[in-house]
């Protein structure tokens, strides 16, 4: 059968590519530097460059492999009720936060409906709502990058399913209000809150859950836990949302590797919460000598990145000068971003590589 006739039994919106941009590996990393691979400054994905914990990696040793993992996630969902003090009902975990954004495609999409997102923002919510077959509508965030409620609710239509709105978002970094996420739930759509990067900025809407059934709250332990590579996250919405999400997820969606490593996470978090404050230390340093150079601003941040403007050069031949020395940062395609490069907090030692690169540069 040639390429032609398979493609004519695809779903037309999949026939034409549209893959998701991802970092590279830092192998393919240090061959594009021309430098070993333990030379190679990685704060283009926000990950814990502290790696992951020794107790938490000790908790895959002897895991029994040959057995499937919990599809009720008894022990997960007992684990993180917890630790946010929501019922187990209220609590799903899935491969990363990725696959809670698709799985409520599932539930609430439909081939023809629309997605909203506010830009620029996270591109997984565009990402899964074209694989939906769905019609995403971009709005576009304020000169200070805040959402436009007014813009948001004039799209409030039986077509408009699902609203994304990160908090702190990325790649600004800044907050969701309690009083915008109010009015938004107040319209007639799921308001997904992705608080991917709560452990940062410690700031949640996640208690109004009790009070408006079509709101959701993701989370993640990809950026502050040190198991990226795991791809673990997890959710908190209303009962009846959780209850049809356990019905449609893959049973065995965390796997036991990942379930093994997230009980471990819950067990020695207070480590890893003090890297959070060592890590938003060093964003402070970063917001110090970002403010003593010419030309060089940045967001105001939450998460643990900052999403710097330079006035004097265009991202992209910065990020390939800095790519030189060895240091990855994120360039954006946003045409509002041509001049800005979002930066992930590093350990201290990073911290004055990055610095010292910038500053040679500019």
């Amino acid at each position: 059968m040639s390429q032609i006739q398979i493609q004519q039994l695809m779903r037309p919106h999949l026939v034409t590519p549209e893959t998701y941009a991802t970092a590279v590996s830092p192998d393919e990393m240090a061959a594009k530097a021309g430098v070993p691979p333990e030379m190679i400054i990685r704060v283009n994905q926000n990950e814990n460059p502290f790696g992951a914990d020794p107790d938490i990696a000790a908790s895959l040793n002897n895991i029994p492999l040959h057995l499937y993992p919990d599809a009720n996630q008894v022990k997960i969902r007992a684990s993180l009720s917890e630790y946010t003090g929501h019922p187990t009902e209220q609590i799903m975990a899935g491969a990363g936060a990725d696959e809670m954004i698709d799985l409520l495609m599932r539930l609430f999409v439909a081939p023809g409906d629309r997605v909203v997102d506010c830009k620029p923002t996270f591109g997984m919510y565009h990402f899964c709502a074209r694989v939906a077959d769905a019609e995403v509508v971009s709005i576009q965030r304020d000169d200070a990058f805040e959402v436009d409620v007014e813009a948001v609710a004039r799209e409030d239509d039986e077509r408009t399913k699902i609203v994304f709105l990160a908090s702190p978002n990325n790649p600004t970094g800044n907050i969701l209000t309690e009083e915008q996420t109010r009015e938004l739930l107040k319209l007639g759509m799921v308001i997904v809150v992705d608080e991917t990067y709560f452990e940062f900025s410690g700031q949640t809407v996640a208690h109004l859950i009790p009070e408006f059934e079509n709101l959701v709250v993701l989370r993640s332990f990809s950026k502050w836990a040190g198991i990226a590579g795991l791809r673990v996250g997890y959710m908190i919405a209303s009962t009846e949302i959780i209850s049809r999400l356990m019905d449609i997820k893959n049973p065995y969606n965390v796997n036991i590797a990942a379930e093994a490593a997230l009980l471990a996470t819950m067990e020695h978090r207070g480590k890893l919460l003090k890297q959070v404050t060592i890590l938003l230390e060093q964003r402070k340093r970063m917001e110090n000598a970002f403010d003593a150079m010419d030309r060089v601003s940045y967001v105001p941040s939450h998460g643990n990145y900052l999403l710097t403007h330079f006035d004097d050069h265009l991202a992209t031949d910065l990020y390939e000068a800095l790519v030189n020395k060895g240091v990855f940062v994120r360039p954006f395609s946003d045409l509002r971003l041509t001049h800005d490069l979002r930066i992930s907090v590093g350990t201290p030692d990073q911290t004055t590589r990055v610095l010292e690169a910038i500053s040679e540069l500019i």
